[in-house]
C-alpha cells in the first residue's frame, strides 16, 4: 500500500519543547484518498485484518458475547434493528486493547483530523438473522449536534467512525449503505425511515476490511437475514471532545486501568488523558 508521511507542529507558545509538539505520521492512504475521503465521507480499506490476526478478534468478541449473554439475548428479542452492541471492548479483552494504536487506521484518522486525537470508543455490533424490518438500522448520523442556521464561530464536530467487519457483507448478512457527501449537510437531519434514498451507495466488504466514515455521514444497515455479522466499531474524535455517553461509565476494573500506570503520553492521549489545554 502506498503511503506518505504528514509533518506536524503542534503550535503551543505555552510549552515549547514539550514531548508531543512534533508528530511524524506515515499515513496509510495516499493524498488521493485522503481528499476522496474528505469529499465523499467515506473510504474503504479490504483487508486490514487476515489469517489468525482476524481468527483472534472474531474469538475475542465471540467469548464477550458469551459472557454478556443477557444483552445478546435481548437484543434477540428485540423489535429493534441494532443488535447486541458491547461497549468498552479494550477494558474486556487484551485482544481489542492491542489495537490501541493500530497505524493503518490511526494514522488515516490523524492525517483528516491532525495528531491530537482520542478514541471516543471502541465498541461491537452483533446483529442476528430475522425478517427484513426488525434486523436493519434506519438513516441515522453520529455526531448530531449541528445548530440550524449554523452560527459564524460555530465550532463544527469532526469525528471519523471505523466499521471493522468480521463476517463478509453480502445479501446474508446486510451491506451498509451510506449517501456520499452528507457528512457535509449541516442544514438537514437524517430522515426516520428504512427507504432507498437519492444518490445512496451500497458497500459490501469481506471479513477483516473496514468501511471508514465521517461520523455525520447519512448511513444504514441493510437487514441481517441469513447469517449473524459481527463488526467493531471504533471512534476517533479530537482531544477535548468530551467521552461518548453512550454505555455508560467503563467497568472500575478494566484492562485501561492496569495499562494506564505505564502508559506513555500518546497512549494517554488516546485514552482520553491529556492532548488539551
Amino acid at each position: 500500500m502506498e503511503q506518505h508521511t504528514l509533518h506536524y507542529e503542534i503550535l503551543n507558545v505555552f510549552h515549547p519543547g514539550e514531548t508531543g509538539q512534533y508528530w511524524d505520521v506515515d499515513v496509510h492512504a495516499t493524498l488521493e484518498e485522503l481528499q476522496q475521503f474528505a469529499d465523499t465521507g467515506y473510504l474503504i480499506r479490504e483487508e486490514l485484518f487476515q489469517g489468525e490476526a482476524l481468527q483472534k478478534l472474531r474469538d475475542a468478541l465471540d467469548r464477550l458475547e458469551e459472557r454478556e449473554s443477557e444483552g445478546r439475548a435481548a437484543a434477540i428479542a428485540s423489535k429493534q434493528g441494532w443488535g447486541f452492541i458491547p461497549r468498552h471492548l479494550m477494558d474486556k479483552d487484551e485482544a481489542f486493547l492491542e489495537l490501541l494504536k493500530f497505524q493503518p487506521i490511526l494514522s488515516i484518522v490523524r492525517a483528516m483530523m491532525g495528531p491530537l486525537v482520542r478514541l471516543r470508543g471502541l465498541s461491537a455490533r452483533i446483529t442476528y438473522p430475522g425478517d427484513d424490518r426488525q434486523h436493519q438500522t434506519p438513516w441515522h448520523q453520529h455526531m448530531r449536534v449541528v445548530p440550524n442556521p449554523v452560527p459564524p464561530w460555530f465550532s463544527r464536530p469532526h469525528c471519523v467512525d471505523c466499521f471493522i467487519y468480521l463476517d463478509d457483507l453480502n445479501e446474508d448478512t446486510g451491506g451498509v449503505v451510506v449517501v456520499p457527501g452528507s457528512h457535509d449537510w449541516l442544514d438537514k437531519a437524517t430522515p426516520s425511515t428504512y427507504e432507498p434514498l437519492d444518490g445512496e451507495v451500497e458497500i459490501r466488504v469481506k471479513a477483516g476490511g473496514a468501511v471508514l466514515i465521517h461520523g455525520n455521514l447519512w448511513h444504514r444497515a441493510l437487514p441481517t437475514l441469513r447469517a449473524k455479522r459481527r463488526m467493531l466499531i471504533f471512534g476517533y474524535t479530537p482531544t477535548w471532545l468530551r467521552r461518548s455517553p453512550h454505555g455508560g461509565k467503563p467497568p472500575e476494573d478494566g484492562l485501561t486501568q492496569t495499562f494506564l500506570k505505564d502508559a506513555d503520553m500518546e497512549e494517554r492521549m488516546l485514552l482520553g488523558i491529556g492532548g488539551y489545554t
